[in-house]
């Protein structure tokens, strides 16, 4: 649920900070004193596009934070969303610049589209003409199967989603196999070409590491040869005159011979000089056998040669690795023998599609029975809800019809259609409702699916549009019966509405030397009653009005508390 809201230098606002409850929380105010303002803040931290015409005046940018508690299931969906948590609260925080904006969640620099997605964990808003998931046709299908939370619903769209998807992966491979004897001909020629070019080389038996060092090798031979020969010199000239490392050696022996038995420190070092002249002339044999063992060999150079260019080519064309050429070889090789078995394979999907078939059918008889038998209780509990909320000549009916082809999710269409007067007919429920008719009905919507529906957090602005006396009694009572299983955050001009909320906020509009401010303020007791009195009778306050508004809160207190 939503905790708290921050909002600085944001139009009007110039800093506020509000609080919200469990429950239900209320909004009121005169008009233009704001209660927008505080929505279209919400919506920011929900992912609205921002606009730098909405910094306000008091700074050179505007920053909205909203803090929400998240229950453990939520925290584990966010969680794997790639959002961080260090406790149960989640803070979002938009900062709009008119240079740069930025997002952050809990801390961490996120974007425009993936807050949205957030955002549809956290809060649902009705604001009248906004079209939401009730009003969309494409949504009835989830809101029927999620309806009661059923483990057999899910499952059969488990076992649909899944046998669709296999099912689309077997015409695929039909399609595959779906040629004339003239197309196989030619593929089956291209694929033999293909092979034939791969196996000009031992691709499977490479050590192309192993071929790169012999072909470095051989193109550096004379070079290889030269360098021998010199450190052969160096370690042991033929020259005459020229000093060698062996003859440095021999003559430090020389130098140390006759003290060794006069120190045994002596002794070690001319051991020392005993062994590196040993090792000496075995490196010099080494090389000597080495250099002897060098040849030129412009047979294995072209060899070698060849073997690069035919895999640079198979590299251009089967792919950018040996094992890339290895995975594309045993692909085509599996082709082929397709290719061979065509008929055979065709026959085999032809029969594991039918049997596909048969499953989609079954599990899609299955849902749908489910769905029609929840459609008669959700049509029995919506119609009983709307007829509460006083739309009496209101009729809800779920017209179920049956698709040309069956598709991941069956073959059901739904659609929702509703006449609000008596003598209509039944229409889409889009397209026949009254505004205030709308509200009532998206509300009853609401309460039938709070059950079903995992949102925390619910926004109603204005829902009171259009009705009055008995009918906002109605709506007010069943917002607040709501608001024993969800949040509700409702902006409302109906004392009747305003006074069953627990939480009452009033936001105003006050004058601040050359500036228009708007500012919130938490009502309780005497404040509260007369912003109920303000709400009955207009600027002019009547002790009528306030026993009236007295009266008002006694009777939601007494609601709340049963």
């Amino acid at each position: 649920m939503l905790l708290e809201l921050f909002i600085d230098n944001f139009v009007i606002i110039k800093r506020n900070h509000i609080y919200f409850e469990e429950g239900f929380n209320v909004l009121t105010g005169e008009t233009g004193s704001g209660k927008s303002l505080i929505l279209n803040a919400i919506n920011l931290c929900l992912g609205a596009r921002s606009d730098k015409d909405s910094i306000g005046r008091f700074a050179d940018k505007t920053i909205i934070e909203a803090v929400f508690e998240v229950d453990p299931e939520i925290k584990e969906i966010l969680c794997d969303m790639d959002v961080s948590f260090d406790d149960n609260k989640l803070i979002i925080t938009r900062t709009i610049g008119k240079k740069s904006s930025n997002i952050r969640v809990n801390g961490r620099i996120t974007n425009l589209n993936s807050l949205k997605e957030i955002s549809h964990i956290l809060m649902d808003i009705y604001k009248q003409g906004d079209s939401n998931s009730f009003m969309n046709s494409s949504n009835y299908l989830d809101l029927i199967d999620n309806f009661t939370k059923d483990d057999e619903s899910k499952r059969l769209r488990d076992c649909l989603n899944k046998s669709y998807q296999k099912k689309s992966e077997m015409l695929e491979k039909f399609e595959k196999l779906d040629l004339s004897e003239e197309e196989i001909t030619r593929e089956r020629d291209l694929i033999n070409y293909q092979i034939n070019e791969i196996e000009e080389v031992d691709i499977f038996n490479i050590d192309e590491e192993k071929l790169d060092r012999e072909y470095q090798k051989l193109n550096n031979i004379s070079s290889i040869m030269n360098s021998s020969n010199k450190i052969k010199e160096y370690l042991d000239s033929s020259e005459f005159g020229q000093v060698s490392l062996t003859s440095m050696i021999n003559e430090c022996i020389s130098e140390i011979t006759s003290y060794t038995s006069v120190d045994e420190k002596i002794e070690d070092i001319y051991k020392s000089l005993v062994n590196i002249s040993e090792l000496i002339n075995d490196v010099y044999q080494d090389i000597d056998s080495y250099e002897s063992s060098l040849e030129q060999d412009p047979e294995r150079m072209y060899e070698l040669d060849m073997i690069n260019q035919t895999l640079f080519s198979l590299k251009r064309k089967y792919g950018s690795s040996i094992e890339d050429i290895k995975e594309y070889y045993d692909k085509i090789s599996l082709r082929i023998k397709e290719l061979d078995e065509i008929e055979s394979l065709r026959a085999s999907i032809d029969k594991d599609i039918a049997k596909i078939d048969k499953d989609l059918s079954d599990y899609a008889s299955k849902l749908s029975e489910i769905r029609r038998n929840k459609s008669k209780i959700l049509e029995a509990e919506i119609n009983k809800a709307i007829k509460e909320l006083d739309i009496k000549n209101g009729k809800f009916k779920i017209e179920i019809g049956k698709k040309e082809s069956l598709g991941a999710n069956g073959f059901d269409d739904i659609d929702f259609l509703i006449s609000t007067n008596r003598g209509d007919s039944l229409k889409p429920l889009s397209k026949t409702a009254s505004g205030g008719e709308l509200s009532r009905i998206m509300l009853a919507f609401k309460e039938v699916f709070s059950d079903a529906d995992s949102v925390d957090t619910l926004i109603f602005d204005e829902i009171d549009t259009g009705i009055s006396g008995r009918t906002a009694q109605v709506v007010g009572e069943k917002i607040l019966d709501l608001s024993k299983k969800r949040q509700i955050i409702a902006i409302s001009h109906l004392p009747q509405i305003a006074s069953l909320a627990n939480n009452h906020i009033l936001i105003k509009k006050e004058d601040v030397k050359d500036f228009t401010i708007s500012r919130t303020e938490k009502l309780s007791n005497g404040d509260r009653s007369l912003e109920i009195a303000r709400m009955i009778s207009g600027v002019d306050i009547t002790s009528t009005s306030k026993k009236s508004a007295e009266e008002m809160l006694q009777m939601a207190e007494d609601l709340r508390n049963d």
